[in-house]
């Protein structure tokens, strides 16, 4: 979608398998800023889907077309409909690729170890400071040495002789004296392929689409990788001379993806920051071929980036999904259409992964191991219903009118495991074997056992959860003759993560065109084969940023704070509850108000489509949690102290100018067609009102109070 469709930005994280930020017309909320994705009917995720699956893919962004989808449009929507059979013979169709993946040849150009002292020394000069470096000694030049550890020791120097090794207390280690490449030892070029296979076909009364992926992408960052299995079912079939049809859309995945955990060396810093952050002198391995790092000294406190990533290599990540919808339709009475569908996901996970000891590390470097488990699943379900009536009256005037009704439901759980002090590590390599570890195997008195809080489209959810929304909407078009259009929506949602009497929100739009092309005064105007100018109007709202428990007010064993030695013997201690979140009825939908006025034109025997758009998005009742002030009296040193509830607070304003231009070219006697599109964005984001932490604070308990 990138370059093809204007206002829409997006921006990969380059780890396979990872998430794409999607943005249209910019960033208005606190929350989750992510378009509604909806595939074949029914709410959905990109990130998985097939792309050979694709048939087309529709971006909404004005508000008479996103308005219909109510709350969850507030971002824009993109539809994407995948592939379907047709009535004919069977259709079998392969592609596949196989290509490299290289990281940048010149890396990140780090100082080499000399460059690093003498930046060392002239730092030591500016301040008019005596240099001194544990490694680079203290004359008048830093002196490179043979050995980091011993610190700062040339060859035959105490301690440097290899019968002398221990971990811990002499790890001898030789500095690298010509500079270690960080860089290049943690990214690889990489062989990345993938593998579709479909068929498809049907008769009359039924069609069918399959299909199979497979696709395995290492990352060019070491022991990061993604290995995903897919498929597709859809399926048609009609009855009664086409006028009964039902269908299934299914796809279903299988991904391991351990990938990039993130999982932190020293300081939690990642592989790819500390890869510029150690010093190059730094070697990957002491002489007995285990991690080298900064303990010796002088080296600062950086971990070592091929430990991080080498120590997660048999980590786990594993995701099954299943998602699609089930729909029946019946046309009856010449003019009317009903349709249901059912759909949803079931999302099942688990991953682990172990934490070493970072006995290289200047900091932290007995720490005790500690492995972790965990897994959840993700369910939604979308049930929808529709009248559709279509007609045309005297062959001019054109009348379709939908009412519907929607349900969703959400919900999900996870349970997350943890021991540490593990025996089972091998004291050269300090890897573990992945099928000999369990949580039984861990010290039972470091046992963790948590629901844990999880990521749920880009909302941070304390599992268990669940939420509903139930939703009525209509929608009306109209046109004359092809010329004058008119289209007006309106759709109520009740969602239950707001208390009562706040749950329900109405959001209507309007919208309407003149297609100044059919007007009899452009018929010799012959170089412009389409011109239309249209506007619209509409109010649409957005829940992506509170959690359903936040009308409530929440009590729970709070560690240091709700256990108390009632019988002051100081061994012992009785368990209580104390206060975890501020509950607030009064908070409400963020509302989006959106004004769109466009131009569309295809003109030069239609070999160009042009389209310019002006929009202002405003936004106001803006979902955040405030922080907690000093005077709140529960901030100790021990606990955050209770979290503050969301709050509708503060306004903004997103405007902007849309254009597109595309050329439709040929080649080679019309066999060959091809597309150019470019498009030109701007938009202007500004904050009208955002109280300060302390009125939002006020805000917060005030509407405590009520």
């Amino acid at each position: 979608m990138q370059g093809q469709a204007s206002g829409v930005n997006i921006a990969a994280s380059g780890q396979p398998g990872g998430y794409s930020n999607v943005h249209i017309r910019g960033i208005t909320s606190f929350g989750n800023t992510d378009p509604l994705v909806i595939i074949d009917g029914t709410p959905g995720y990109l990130h998985d889907i097939n792309p050979n699956d694709i048939a087309s893919v529709q971006v909404l962004k004005d508000a008479g077309s996103a308005s219909i989808y109510g709350v969850r449009g507030s971002n824009g929507v993109i539809i994407v409909t995948t592939k379907r059979g047709r009535s004919g013979k069977v259709t079998v169709n392969y592609d596949g690729f196989i290509g490299t993946q290289r990281p940048l040849s010149k890396g990140w150009g780090i100082a080499n170890p000399t460059q690093h002292a003498q930046a060392l020394w002239q730092g030591f000069f500016n301040d008019s400071a005596k240099p001194s470096n544990k490694q680079f000694g203290s004359g008048a030049s830093p002196v490179i040495p043979d050995y980091l550890i011993p610190t700062g020791a040339m060859t035959g120097a105490p301690g440097t002789d290899p019968s002398t090794y221990q971990l811990y207390t002499n790890q001898i280690t030789k500095a690298a004296k010509n500079g270690n490449d960080w860089y290049h030892d943690i990214f690889k070029p990489v062989t990345v392929q993938s593998h579709n296979i479909s068929a498809s076909g049907g008769s009359d009364r039924s069609q069918y689409f399959y299909s199979f992926n497979y696709t395995d992408q290492p990352g060019t960052l070491i022991y990061t990788t993604l290995k995903r299995y897919s498929a597709r079912i859809n399926s048609t079939f009609s009855f009664a001379d086409n006028k009964v049809r039902i269908g299934e859309n299914a796809f279903i995945v299988y991904k391991s993806n351990p990938g990039y955990q993130n999982l932190p060396g020293v300081n939690s810093a990642n592989a790819i920051s500390a890869s510029y952050a150690i010093p190059s002198i730094v070697p990957v391995h002491d002489i007995m071929g285990n991690y080298a790092g900064g303990l010796g000294g002088g080296l600062g406190n950086s971990s070592n980036p091929v430990a991080i990533q080498e120590r997660q290599r048999n980590n786990t990540n594993n995701d099954y999904n299943l998602s699609g919808n089930v729909f029946a339709e019946v046309d009856f009475l010449k003019h009317f259409t009903t349709h249901t569908q059912v759909g949803g996901m079931i999302d099942n996970y688990n991953y682990s992964f172990f934490l070493f000891t970072p006995y290289e590390n200047a900091e932290n470097n007995t720490n005790a191991n500690s492995y972790q488990q965990t897994s959840g699943w993700n369910t939604s379900l979308t049930w929808t219903n529709t009248l559709k009536y279509s007609n045309t009256f005297a062959d001019k005037h054109n009348l379709t009118v939908l009412v519907g009704t929607e349900f969703i439901k959400n919900q999900g759980s996870a349970i997350q495991a943890s021991r540490g002090s593990y025996y089972i590590t091998d004291s050269a390599s300090l890897t573990v074997n992945p099928n000999t570890v369990t949580l039984n195997s861990g010290n039972a008195s470091s046992q963790s056992n948590l629901n844990p809080t999880v990521m749920l489209n880009g909302v941070s959810q304390l599992t268990p959860y669940q939420s509903d929304i139930y939703s009525l909407f209509g929608r009306l078009d109209y046109n004359f003759d092809d010329r004058y259009l008119i289209s007006g929506t309106v759709r109520r949602d009740g969602s239950s993560v707001f208390y009562t009497g706040q749950r329900y929100g109405v959001f209507p739009s309007v919208t309407g065109a003149w297609r100044i092309s059919k007007e009899k005064f452009m018929q010799n105007v012959t170089w412009l084969n389409e011109l239309k100018i249209r506007g619209g109007w509409g109010k649409m709202g957005s829940i992506s940023n509170i959690t359903p428990t936040n009308p409530y007010t929440l009590y729970g064993l709070v560690p240091n704070q709700s256990t108390y030695d009632i019988g002051g013997s100081s061994t012992s201690s009785t368990a209580g509850i104390a206060l975890t979140q501020y509950g607030n009825t009064a908070t409400t939908w963020e509302k989006d108000e959106l004004t769109n006025v466009g131009v569309d034109a295809t003109f030069l025997n239609n070999k160009f489509d042009l389209s310019v758009e002006w929009y202002n998005k405003l936004i106001s009742g803006l979902l955040n949690a405030p922080p907690a002030i000093g005077i709140y009296g529960t901030q100790t040193a021990l606990s955050a102290g209770p979290a503050l509830p969301f709050v509708n607070v503060g306004n903004i304003t997103n405007h902007g100018i849309d254009i597109s231009l595309t050329y439709h070219g040929s080649a080679i006697s019309n066999q060959l067609k091809f597309d150019l599109t470019g498009t030109f964005t701007s938009y202007v984001n500004e904050v009208k009102s955002l109280p300060r932490a302390s009125s939002m604070f006020l805000c917060s308990t005030e509407a405590l109070s009520r």
